[in-house]
């Protein structure tokens, strides 16, 4: 679990002295990580910054969601994908942080890119462990021209979470530090409990975040569960993304 309010306390624990080193051996500016952005864990990012074809609408024109102010439940999850865009042999250091300290628990996934459908997708995850320190691009699968490497913060609310705004960023350090921050409204909604999982794949976090909602629209009056249910018509405009309108809408039905 991390947190901090700056972008050098961070809790690496007995990392820190690597940090340190390790900070000092980041490549010179020909060399630097080039962008970070934050979305949701339905439309899947390629390694070329790309929208994976197969979660995009048939009618879809408007870009994936960037999360900035995302709202999530109480004893829910919140899964940011994480898509870095950086020059080859980046070496880089990654970080999260919240901001009060400890509000939330998190764990980071990197994913490896599979082929699916002739195109490269987010397919297996592997957590990985502080401190974060990654070297673009990726070397398993070796994808030609690859710009962008593609993360999973995956973050637990306690039910015990006062609602309100809290700070969550995501951090990069090349050359400089740069940062995705978010305001997560944390909302007077407390979700049902659900099974832990090990995620193996990609998919799993859409998967588990899915049937944690669905579980929850089944305790909601039956006119807001049609209402809302509207949106699963909504599919060839807004592709995969369509669920976060269905979320969205049962959880501000909540919380009038």
């Amino acid at each position: 679990v991390g947190g901090g309010r700056g972008p050098l306390r961070l809790s690496c624990g007995g990392g820190v002295v690597a940090v340190l080193v390790l900070l000092a051996a980041i490549p010179s500016a020909a060399q630097v990580v080039r962008d970070i952005r934050l979305y949701s864990e339905w439309q899947r990012i390629g390694p070329h910054g790309e929208w994976v074809a197969m979660d995009r609408g048939e009618k879809q024109t408007r870009a994936p969601r960037e999360i900035l102010s995302p709202g999530v439940g109480r004893g829910g999850y919140l899964t940011v994908q994480v898509a870095i865009s950086a020059d080859p042999k980046s070496t880089y250091f990654l970080a999260v942080q919240s901001n009060p300290e400890n509000v939330f628990q998190w764990k980071v996934y990197k994913a490896s890119f599979e082929r699916e459908g002739g195109h490269w997708a987010p397919a297996k995850v592997t957590e990985d462990r502080e401190p974060y320190f990654n070297v673009a691009p990726d070397s398993d699968a070796r994808i030609e021209k690859q710009t962008t490497q593609i993360f999973v913060v995956d973050v637990f609310v306690p039910a015990s979470t006062e609602p309100g705004r809290k700070r969550l960023e995501v951090l990069v350090k090349s050359d400089t530090w740069r940062v995705a921050p978010m305001e997560v409204r944390v909302l007077p909604v407390t979700l049902p409990a659900t099974e832990p999982i090990a995620p193996a794949v990609f998919a799993d976090f859409a998967a588990r975040n899915r049937k944690q909602t669905e579980a929850y629209a089944a305790t909601v009056e039956p006119a807001v569960r049609a209402r809302c249910d509207a949106h699963r018509t909504e599919k060839p405009q807004f592709g995969a993304e369509w669920f976060l309108r269905l979320r969205d809408c049962l959880f501000a039905a909540a919380a009038q």
